[in-house]
């Protein structure tokens, strides 16, 4: 049964419930003996990105092998014949999900190439974390921050978060990917701009994770929700541990019973996040009941990281170097073994929930696995969260869950991983265990205890900003980062090697303007201006830096990696994101808008220089009738709201205009 494993404050999903007879016996994972094929496949072949191959390459051992082969299709052809119907498949596993009657099913078992099946797993309801637990201390900013966390300053805070983002290590270069029941970002202000650069519905298999036409009441909630604690940002509201990461999304889950939530989605979700290159993985959901009514039973030894094909996934992902982050259940802390699988698996980081106060929370699962290993790893705030709320664009709420504590530390993870992009998972969860509260007295209810990111990212040794800053003023270019180590740096051992238009490349040492109080000399904040240059000028560079234990070179991969800008560029965030080409305005969405109460128009667009921008929309006798937009904004691609309930039904026009462009669309609002 999978576990949905939040409750919400505003609104707690409604699941009718069936009986078990009329869903026995029909969805089941058919299991075969080979892939079927000799046939030596490349990465290229198989669809593996070259983001996931360099994953591969760091964790060691073959980074394309016949587990990575697709399943034979001949079988899938055979199966079909005998009348099932082909859901999942999995490549991992050599495993398809299929619908077929008992009597299908008889015949399909003596097939020569069936070597076993079994019941697939799914979810009825999700127990309701107490609300005995939902208690919201005082929040009082203690220590200046440069962003503004808004209510959502408690929940990173007590992971010491904060600091990690006031040196700008932010997720910057981190792919994450969600699974999850949907994902209505664009909605949402606080996520509308954050950087989706793939999303699936393994559902109904299409590109669009939202909420669909047949889709049950806020079938997307919960996705919007984890992915907002861990990426949204919005100053002054809410923003997430890993917020200026790339983020993947894959829908796995359906609300309704119709279309139970089921582990086989799931597996098939977390191959494709591998295959496109993911860095860490955050899941909040669980399984545990099987369409029979039997089901993976502590009693019956099952949660020892093996048996549960979630469980097997996870660890297949994780010897892949993915960093797998999963809630561990909302079924209670009392007792021992209330896990839900996959958190049982090996080699990745299962998340219990503590409040505020750092008190495990009464619904949080707890270990240990069957095979007595200690589970969760960590702890994270699963109490009082404050999330993205899908009543609005601009609203926002507080729930209870390790489905909320899940995605907080898989962002910690992501911030460890985009400091020291060659860590394996196995070193990842190493210096998310061994840096918490509980670290030298581990137990199956907190773990090692609660994460602190900053120990966490400075753990495995020296770091840089992943997210430097680049500035132009009164016509000169400066580059700053931190460098920061707990162990002694000499400044002179922190230098910049930069080519001009592809020539003359010298080194120089960076100025260390601002030593880091906390730590040992040479830490902190360093500084280099480059020469005069005529505006637009390529200037490409990397940096070395040595503490007294290593040497690293950044971007990760320099030399051959270098940061690439044109003099007279700045950036505050996404310093290594790509630069749109040109100036764009899209049509906006959706099209035509409703002018009801709380109904917003989504308007996208890029420009390719920093520049003044302003959005103004006028109706078809040319009048202006509203502003949504006037600011200065740095080269990238945004999203702006436009509120239309204030507008009357008709067509209308929107004008952006940024520096010297101008571009106009049309937009249709009807009642």
């Amino acid at each position: 049964m999978a576990k949905a494993v939040l409750t919400w404050l505003i609104l707690l999903f409604s699941v009718s419930s069936v009986p078990g007879s009329l869903l026995a016996q029909e969805k089941h994972w058919v299991f075969f003996a080979d892939k079927c094929s000799d046939e030596a496949l490349s990465a290229e072949d198989l669809g593996i990105s070259d983001a996931a191959m360099a994953r591969r390459m760091v964790s060691g051992g073959n980074v394309v092998t016949e587990q990575d082969y697709p399943v034979c299709k001949s079988y899938l052809d055979q199966l079909r014949a005998l009348g099932a119907k082909i859901h999942a498949r999995s490549r991992w596993l050599n495993a398809a999900s299929i619908t077929v009657s008992d009597a299908q099913l008889r015949e399909i078992m003596q097939l020569p190439f069936v070597i076993r099946t079994r019941p697939v797993a799914h979810r009825l309801t999700s127990p309701a974390p107490s609300s005995e637990d939902i208690v919201l201390p005082a929040l009082q900013k203690t220590a200046a921050h440069e962003l503004d966390y808004g209510d959502s300053y408690l929940q990173v805070e007590l992971l010491n978060v904060p600091r990690v983002h006031d040196v700008w290590i932010d997720g910057t270069n981190a792919l994450i990917g969600m699974l999850d029941n949907g994902f209505r970002w664009r909605a949402h202000e606080a996520l509308m701009n954050q950087k989706v650069i793939g999303e699936y519905d393994f559902i109904y298999d299409d590109g669009n994770t939202a909420h669909e036409e047949g889709d049950p009441v806020v079938q997307d909630g919960h996705g919007t929700l984890t992915f907002s604690v861990i990426g949204g940002f919005k100053a002054g509201a809410l923003i997430g541990t890993a917020y200026n990461a790339e983020f993947l999304l894959a829908k796995t889950e359906m609300n309704s019973r119709e279309i139970p939530a089921e582990e086989d989605f799931w597996v098939e979700g977390i191959e494709w996040l591998e295959m496109n290159g993911a860095s860490v993985v955050s899941s909040s959901v669980g399984y545990d009941l099987f369409e029979d009514n039997t089901g993976y039973r502590y009693q019956n030894g099952d949660f020892d990281g093996k048996t549960a094909v979630t469980s097997r996934a996870a660890a297949i992902a994780a010897r892949r170097g993915v960093t797998v982050v999963q809630s561990t259940g909302n079924e209670g802390s009392s007792g021992i073994g209330t896990l839900i699988v996959p958190s049982d698996a090996d080699s990745i980081v299962s998340v219990g929930a503590v409040n505020f106060s750092n008190e495990l929370a009464s619904f949080s699962s707890v270990g240990p696995t069957n095979d007595g290993r200690i589970k969760p790893d960590v702890v994270a705030p699963g109490v009082a969260v404050y999330y993205a709320h899908l009543s609005s664009p601009q609203s926002y709420a507080r729930a209870n869950g390790t489905s909320l504590s899940a995605p907080l530390a898989a962002g910690v993870a992501a911030l460890v991983r985009s400091a020291r992009p060659e860590l394996t998972p196995i070193q990842v969860r190493e210096a998310l265990r061994e840096t918490a509260d509980r670290a030298d007295s581990a137990g199956s209810r907190y773990g090692w205890g609660l994460v602190n990111a900053w120990e966490a990212v400075l753990y495995h040794g020296m770091v840089m900003s992943t997210n430097p800053r680049l500035s132009f003023v009164n016509g000169y270019q400066s580059f700053s980062t931190y460098v920061l180590s707990y162990a002694v740096i000499d400044p002179e051992n922190v230098t910049i090697t930069y080519t001009v238009n592809g020539e003359s490349e010298q080194t120089v040492a960076l100025d260390l303007i601002s030593e880091y109080e906390s730590l040992p000399a040479g830490s902190g904040l360093y500084v280099f201006d480059f020469p005069e240059l005529p505006r637009g000028t390529q200037v490409e560079f990397y940096i070395t830096m040595s503490d007294a234990d290593e040497t690293l070179l950044r971007p990760y991969g320099a030399p051959d990696e270098r940061y690439v800008f044109n003099v007279g560029e700045g950036s505050r965030l996404r310093f290594r994101s790509e630069v749109p080409a040109g100036y764009s305005l899209s049509q906006n969405y959706p099209n035509p808008v409703s002018r009801s109460s709380n109904a917003f128009a989504v308007i996208e667009y890029s420009i390719p220089v920093d520049t003044d921008v302003s959005l103004k929309v006028y109706d078809m006798l040319g009048r202006e009738v509203a502003a949504p937009l006037k600011n200065f904004e740095f080269a990238g691609a945004y999203s702006v709201l436009l509120n239309t309930s204030t507008l009357t039904s008709g067509a209308y026009y929107y004008h952006l205009t940024a520096g010297d462009r101008q571009l106009t669309r049309r937009m249709i609002i009807l009642d």
